[in-house]
């Protein structure tokens, strides 16, 4: 069996391969997570499919904290139209 956060990092990977033509790499998921960008219509797929649960066990696998993965998603909203609920409250539980 997988650790948690390789377990989450095949959901986030799905979640992009599920909803884009174009490829990606963990190395570009984890680059999305520390809030580097990427192809918008991966970082809406990760941050609109996959759940805040897997977003944040995934970074954090890859030393990667809750509030960079919140500004990473902060900034994917207003350049990518990304949209999740569950991000949504996570950060107005931030403020």
């Amino acid at each position: 069996m997988l650790p948690p956060h390789e377990q989450a990092m095949m959901i986030l990977r799905h979640a992009v391969e599920n909803a884009s033509v174009d490829p990606v790499t963990d190395a570009a998921i984890l680059a999305i997570l520390r809030g580097e960008g990427g192809n918008s219509s991966h970082l809406r797929a990760l941050f609109g499919d996959a759940s805040l649960s897997a977003i944040l066990a995934a970074g954090a696998g890859a030393g990667i904290n809750r509030s960079t993965i919140l500004d990473a998603y902060r900034s994917a909203r207003a350049t990518a139209a990304a949209a999740n609920p569950e991000l949504d409250a996570a950060l107005t539980e931030a403020w």
